[in-house]
């Protein structure tokens, strides 16, 4: 394999002999290829393949970094040690299982076993309806990771865990296993044994650590340790791509790797291979703002490339609408194909909205790192518990949210109502109901009190649905009847929290629905229109990407979109554990440095002047990132357009609507009624002012709304914003429409 030329500073990594050296290794300057031909110089000069030990946080990586080794040494990269820090202390630990009570056997409890422990013991102490078993894992994880007791009081839980934790551990033991922390921490603990520490000091001629960034304590401790006595120990990362913080990483092992090896040389890696330079002045303009960082600055010899965009929406709707039709637009006119096209947010819950858009516009496109939005667990389960009230014979929906969240009803209770249901002919809802009242045999006093509070709560959700209210109220009452708010609130994790944008983003999801029509809307009505919102996912393989801003790191495209650019939203203002409000600006800022660098030639940046947050129109300022953007990097200066902000069609049979429609009446499952469209290019929203006055409708005149289509005006009520019109829609018949829905009304169409 022809070696790739090198820089003068990635020379210098290469070429650097014994003794400490940190490689501050900027996005996209090429660590990868210095680790590589590193290695390899190492080898050339005599270091032995088997004293060589390179650790990296992906399998992926490691197997790369050995893929080129293979073609620069041969068989040689076969000798060395290369590979996770897990799977590296894996390997030591076979080797020394006895000394730390394990025998060379010992098995890994992955996570899916971990999980299945975890919630037996709870079962067993009575915690299962207290506490999720994810929620205590994450305890577990967050201490080790560490070097902590996870027993060590937080507040939240301190009884739970005090009681599960120690049978955990005595269940590994008996078990001869460990769980993912534990192969670290236990070959930490082989250090405390003079005579291992001593054969292991002395294992490894040279350590190096790729992404060191993202190490946590524990990881530290170890390659301290692995490089103690020859100091031979190369880390390279980048401080200011450093995002892990709420999985343990720390940060300050890199900026203060120096303290700790006052000898080490540094070398910075600055000359940039991906992106533009104006993508660069855009990164190094947000990420110099921090104070916590080695200094460096970004640059390339590509040249300046295209200015970068931003663009300010109405609402998320009018921002999810211009993203698919620009992509749609780049794809048309070509050369782009979907696959070199990425559009990033800073939550889980934004995806919603642009998957429902990119499909309307038959842009082929899939969420990675995550489950499309209504596929995700706590809106499946909201789902089922609104199928279950629109229909008590729905048996699958019954038997998904039973017991969710936890309220002791175990699968030998649904058994019994299996079995009560197929002697009866009726549904599990009708025999939970039947055995709340005694009627069914097998079950104990406990069951039946357990069922008939189950019984209680939806015939409570029933009432509110009888008694008018609205659908997204109607959710908002599921989420927080049922338990699973003050549940998710309670577990106040970084998983719990993204479960809870996902519910609000439901409930946004419904109040647009809602204010689609002024007569009431059904639950029926929106439980179908999500069925058919996914009916058309695409599986092409050349496909748009749409991930968070965390999964993207390490990836590039020639053309990013970062959405949702406001601030309380990126940055992100929720609190976080165990960080001040300084470090979790900062490590924001970091992330919005590792967005911005995902893009090789063109980048847009979008905001939206409103979004819907648990159903409550919320006013969202730019982010504040944005005011750190080098002027002369920007198409054109940041400015609010308080008017003129172009919003977006609503989606009808998967379709932008807007224009006239022929034929019979389609199917309800648009997405957005609220907002206007003219055939061609998008129109602009409407202050509260400027709806049409009363009298602005001619009778007879034509008129077209985006779901029902063209219709005559037979009559106008009302003034403002409140105006009502009575169309004559042809073969659908008359329906009362809000004005503010309705385009044309005098001599034709607007």
């Amino acid at each position: 394999m022809e070696r790739t030329p090198l820089n003068a500073e990635q020379r210098a990594a290469v070429d650097h002999g014994d003794g400490p050296v940190m490689v501050l290794a900027g996005a996209g300057t090429g660590k990868t290829r210095v680790l590589v031909q590193r290695i390899a110089r190492l080898v050339e000069t005599g270091t032995e393949p088997w004293s060589i030990l390179a650790v990296t946080f992906t399998n992926k990586a490691a197997g790369e970094m050995r893929h080129r080794l293979r073609e620069l040494l041969g068989e040689a990269a076969d000798a060395m040690w290369i590979g996770t820090f897990h799977s590296t202390c894996a390997r030591l630990l076979r080797r020394y299982a006895e000394k730390v009570g394990l025998t060379r056997s010992f098995v890994i409890f992955d996570v899916s076993d971990q999980q299945k422990l975890v919630e037996k013991l709870l079962k067993e102490t009575g915690f299962d309806e207290q506490v999720s078993a994810r929620t205590v894992l994450g305890r577990f994880d967050r201490a080790k990771n560490k070097g902590e007791d996870p027993r060590k009081p937080t507040g939240v839980f301190d009884d739970v865990i005090e009681r599960v934790y120690p049978l955990y551990q005595q269940q590994l033991a008996k078990e001869n296993a460990v769980d993912f922390n534990d192969l670290l921490l236990k070959v930490l603990d082989l250090f405390e044994i003079p005579e291992v520490a001593a054969q292991l000091g002395v294992r490894f001629r040279h350590v190096l650590v790729d992404e060191f960034q993202d190490t946590n304590l524990v990881q530290y401790n170890l390659v301290r340790r692995f490089a103690a006595a020859t100091r031979n120990l190369c880390v390279v990362g980048d401080d200011d791509q450093s995002i892990y913080a709420w999985r343990g990483a720390e940060p300050k092992n890199l900026l203060h790797f120096d303290r700790d090896f006052p000898d080490a040389k540094v070398i910075k890696l600055e000359q940039n291979y991906r992106s533009t330079q104006t993508i660069l002045d855009a990164a190094n303009g947000i990420i110099r703002k921090n104070r916590d960082r080695h200094e460096k600055s970004l640059w390339t010899e590509k040249g300046g490339g295209d200015s970068i965009e931003i663009y300010q929406a109405g609402d998320e709707r009018g921002e999810a609408y211009y993203i698919a039709q620009s992509i749609r637009q780049a794809l048309d006119q070509g050369p782009a194909s979907p696959s070199e096209i990425a559009i990033l947010y800073r939550t889980n819950a934004q995806s919603r909205v642009l998957e429902e858009h990119l499909r309307a516009a038959r842009v082929p496109a899939k969420v990675v790192g995550a489950v499309s939005f209504y596929e995700r667990k706590e809106v499946k389960d909201v789902i089922a518990y609104l199928r279950l009230m629109g229909n008590p014979a729905a048996d699958s929906a019954f038997e998904r949210i039973v017991n969710v969240p936890a309220r002791g009803i175990g699968e030998t209770t649904v058994e019994r109502l299996r079995a009560a249901a197929r002697a009866s002919g009726a549904g599990l809802l009708e025999a939970a109901r039947l055995a709340a009242r005694g009627e069914v045999s097998g079950l104990g006093a406990a069951a039946r009190k357990k069922l008939h509070g189950f019984v209680e709560l939806l015939d409570g959700l029933g009432d509110v649905m009888a008694q008018g209210a609205s659908v997204a109220e109607t959710i908002i009452q599921v989420v927080d009847r049922s338990g699973m708010r003050a549940k998710l609130e309670a577990e106040d994790s970084t998983e719990s929290r993204d479960r809870l944008d996902n519910l609000a983003e439901l409930v946004t999801t419904a109040s647009d629905f809602d204010d689609e029509s002024p007569q009431p809307q059904t639950i029926e009505e929106f439980l179908e229109r999500i069925a058919l919102s996914s009916a058309g996912d695409q599986t092409a393989s050349e496909q748009v990407v749409l991930m968070t801003i965390h999964i993207a790191k390490g990836l590039e495209w020639p053309l990013v979109f970062i959405s949702g650019m406001e601030d309380g939203l990126f940055p992100s203002l929720r609190e976080r554990d165990n960080q001040s409000e300084d470090a979790a600006l900062e490590e924001e800022r970091r992330l919005a440095y590792v967005a911005i660098t995902r893009a090789r030639e063109r980048l847009v940046l979008t905001h939206a002047r409103t979004r819907r947050v648990w159903g409550e129109i919320r006013m969202q300022g730019p982010s504040r990132f944005l005011d750190d953007l080098p002027p002369g990097c920007l198409a054109q200066p940041v400015r609010s357009r308080a008017v003129q902000t172009p919003a977006a069609p609503r989606i009808v049979d998967g379709n932008w609507a807007g224009k006239p429609r022929r034929g019979p009446r389609p199917a309800r499952d648009e997405l957005d009624q609220r907002a206007e469209y003219d055939a061609g290019e998008p129109v602009y929203r409407v202050t509260d002012d400027d709806y049409r006055p009363a009298g602005g409708f001619s009778l007879g005149s034509t008129v077209i709304h985006g779901t029902l289509g063209a219709g005559r005006v037979v009559s106008v009520t009302g003034t403002g914003k409140d105006q009502k019109v009575l169309v004559d829609f042809g073969v659908i018949g008359q329906k009362t429409v809000f004005a503010r829905y309705l385009q044309g009304g005098n001599d034709g169409f607007n």
